[in-house]
């Protein structure tokens, strides 16, 4: 019965480190998402011909950079490398 317990025990062990690990990277990617959107809207922003485009394009890459910046102070401390 004991040993039944020990193997279990190890069993959700094991879960909450790859659940940990999945996390930890979830984290990064949704810094990295941010990022690449908020770059994709500044590349627009600067092609951008249009005095409305290009305003449009600088308030959605203001948007984008905001949700990176307050996704890097949440995450901040929990071991994630966020640009």
């Amino acid at each position: 019965i004991y040993r039944i317990n020990w193997l279990k025990a190890r069993a959700r062990r094991d879960r909450w480190k790859e659940e940990v690990s999945l996390v930890r990277h979830e984290m990064l990617w949704t810094c990295l998402w941010f990022e690449y959107h908020k770059d994709m809207w500044e590349k627009r922003a600067l092609q951008s011909t249009e005095p409305g485009k290009e305003a449009y394009a600088k308030k959605q890459m203001g948007l984008w950079n905001d949700f990176a910046k307050k996704a890097r102070l949440m995450f901040q401390g929990k071991h994630v490398d966020c640009i």
